[in-house]
């Protein structure tokens, strides 16, 4: 059933030929939440007559798989064939089908009668569930919008946090490498000096070292110079 007969439905109850007297105030109830009937295969519905300009359909956008898959979604929850006053509807219209000196507008508005007598269906009760309708799609883009933030939450706001916490930790870990290079280079140093230092030491040593060995060489040919003399 295509978006242009519902909406012809809204039309043709507007323009009940039996309106309200002049100054009256029509109150629509609260929408009262529904139970859904099983779908109902309904037969194929002319659309009511745009030409008095009261409704305008949306033209269709055409839509990705994953969009279509989305609208589906909502739809099913948001479906006037599922309701029952659709249902009720459709028990007194469809026997007007085989009909065919009846026009499509005068089927409805006569099942529509009939339901009112039978089954007390009135135009509050089939807008009421538009309105109803309407509360579902609500609910369904209030819900969506708090499963979107906590998917946001867990997806992406927690993945930033341990984002910037490996960050921290990187820029920590900078620091301490920094630190800890400063300290090389301070050893380093520390190193060079001790051994030039050292080098400084053997090398005096060894220096001090031979002279010595000589002088003693040079004192033992003295006194065996002496001895043998």
């Amino acid at each position: 059933m295509s978006n242009k007969f519902i909406d012809g439905i809204k039309h043709v109850i507007i323009e009940d030929d039996d309106p309200k007297p002049e100054g009256q105030t029509q109150t629509h109830p609260q929408p009262q939440p529904h139970t859904e009937a099983a779908p109902v295969v309904a037969v194929p519905v002319a659309p009511a007559s745009t030409d008095s300009g009261a409704y305008q359909t949306m033209s269709r956008q055409p839509m990705s798989e994953e969009t279509e898959h989305c609208y589906q979604r909502i739809l099913a929850k948001t479906n006037f064939e599922a309701t029952q006053v659709f249902a009720t509807i459709h028990k007194y219209l469809d026997p007007l089908a085989a009909i065919p000196s009846l026009d499509e507008r005068t089927k409805f508005k006569t099942a529509v009668v009939q339901a009112k007598a039978q089954e007390g269906l009135s135009q509050e009760k089939i807008l009421a569930t538009f309105d109803g309708l309407k509360v579902a799609l609500q609910n369904e883009q209030e819900s969506f919008a708090a499963s979107a933030e906590a998917t946001k939450q867990r997806e992406i706001t927690d993945r930033q946090k341990k984002v910037q916490d490996v960050t921290d930790a990187i820029a920590q870990k900078q620091k301490e490498i920094a630190q800890l290079q400063q300290r090389l280079s301070e050893v380093t140093t520390e190193l060079v000096a001790a051994q030039g230092k050292i080098q400084r030491a053997e090398s005096q040593f060894t220096i001090a070292a031979q002279r010595r060995a000589l002088e003693i060489d040079q004192e033992k040919a003295k006194y065996l110079s002496l001895l043998q003399g």
